[in-house]
């Protein structure tokens, strides 16, 4: 019996389908390939998860399937994905506050909703991807870093944000900007805010402009000279539940007890050239605490009739919260490196110099007793980390501190890295 014509058309298409299924003659079959493209917090509380996925084969029996699975701080989170009609690109969003895994807006899985992170933290993530017999598997580890707001000096308005600070953040993981920024930079007018003032302006900032951004119950703050004050003001006096909400706080260059050059500066007449930058709430607030003036070489230490600063004197007098972890770090240039002055004698030829950045002394920034001064008791505490950076002047003290300071920020986890 012979084949009819409708039988030999469906065995030349049957052939047809056959080869274009099949791999080419002497090409292997591409096996399954998944990739994590890039992992990252977005929106302030969702952590989204690209992935690629290639090597599929649209005619298999089986639909292709993507698992996801991650260790949220101690929490398991498992989700699975059917990959109908589905690019090759996607994501998958951990909502961490509604234990949520989405595609879009459709759940493909659930766990217990995790609380604002306390500190940085690091996890593992792991995506699959399976197709019948055949399965693809790749990892990738999360950092998720605390917000860490920078708060520059006097006069910061004029000199700008530090280039080289924030690079410094940005080599090691943070991002200031885009979605989810990690490092923020607290511009204010320096030059017309009191101590106090200042730190409530600050406080304003963390709350509306940080913690609406990020998915953190605590924060860190690095403070550079007058910024340091105002920070140290907000954890001290309890601003805004700072004395819970800061996890590391570091200062840099601060005049913890003053600096001689800030009354030197309140002295300066007002009819000189850019004198008005130095008659202004700030830099009354940054004179001594400490005694600083002698009638003569062979006089005990006092204060002058116009000195004391019991502004500061009053922040001095309070303790840091426990919980809080503090770095203080300082110049320590000799006289005639940084020249910083460390008392005014009425004799011409006195030469009341000490170690320092040029403004702010070494003893000063780390709180010692100076001068039969009382110091900063909370900050000779046992527990705070004190750094000299050596010759250092003022000006550029926190760019050259930064890859130091950025390193305490990541203490914990740089101790756990493999």
């Amino acid at each position: 019996m012979h084949p009819t014509r409708s039988t030999v058309i469906a065995t030349i298409v049957a052939a047809l389908l056959a080869a274009l299924a099949a791999p080419a003659s002497g090409q292997q079959e591409q096996p399954p390939r998944i990739e994590i493209l890039d992992a990252g917090m977005v929106h302030g509380h969702i952590l989204r998860v690209e992935i690629a996925t290639s090597g599929l084969h649209p005619r298999a029996a089986e639909i292709p399937s993507v698992d996801l699975e991650a260790w949220l701080d101690g929490v398991p989170a498992q989700g699975s994905l059917l990959l109908i009609h589905m690019p090759r690109r996607f994501a998958m969003d951990i909502d961490l506050p509604g234990g949520a895994i989405l595609v879009g807006v459709v759940k493909v899985g659930e766990f217990a909703p995790i609380q604002p992170f306390m500190d940085n933290v690091r996890f593992p993530i792991r995506v699959t991807l399976r197709q019948e017999a055949r399965e693809a598997s790749a990892s990738r580890i999360i950092t998720i870093l605390l917000p860490t707001v920078i708060v520059p000096g006097y006069m910061n308005e004029l000199s700008g944000r530090s280039k080289e600070a924030l690079a410094a953040f940005i080599r090691r993981g943070y991002r200031d900007k885009g979605r989810a920024p990690t490092v923020f930079w607290f511009d204010y007018p320096s030059h017309s805010v009191t101590l106090e003032k200042g730190a409530h302006r600050l406080a304003g900032y963390i709350r509306q402009a940080v913690l609406a951004q990020t998915y953190a119950a605590k924060i860190n703050v690095v403070g550079y000279s007058f910024g340091g004050l105002m920070a140290r003001w907000n954890v001290q006096f309890d601003v805004d539940g700072w004395g819970t909400l800061v996890n590391r706080l570091i200062l840099v260059g601060v005049p913890n007890e003053g600096s001689v050059l800030a009354y030197a500066y309140r002295n300066t007449p007002t009819f000189l050239p850019y004198a008005y930058l130095a008659h202004s709430p700030a830099v009354n607030e940054m004179t001594p605490t400490f005694p600083f003036w002698r009638a003569a070489p062979t006089q005990p230490w006092d204060m002058p009739p116009d000195g004391g600063n019991p502004m500061l004197a009053q922040l001095n007098a309070r303790p840091i919260p426990e919980g809080i972890r503090v770095w203080v770090f300082y110049g320590s240039g000799q006289a005639g490196d940084a020249n910083t002055m460390a008392g005014v004698t009425a004799s011409p030829q006195s030469g009341d110099r000490a170690p320092g950045d040029g403004i702010v002394l070494a003893a000063s920034a780390q709180g010692l007793p100076i001068h039969g001064g009382a110091g900063v008791a909370a900050l000779v505490a046992p527990d705070v980390v004190h750094v000299d950076l050596g010759c250092v002047e003022h000006r550029v003290m926190l760019a050259a501190a930064s890859d130091r300071l950025v390193t305490a920020l990541l203490d914990r986890l740089l101790e756990t890295d493999p």
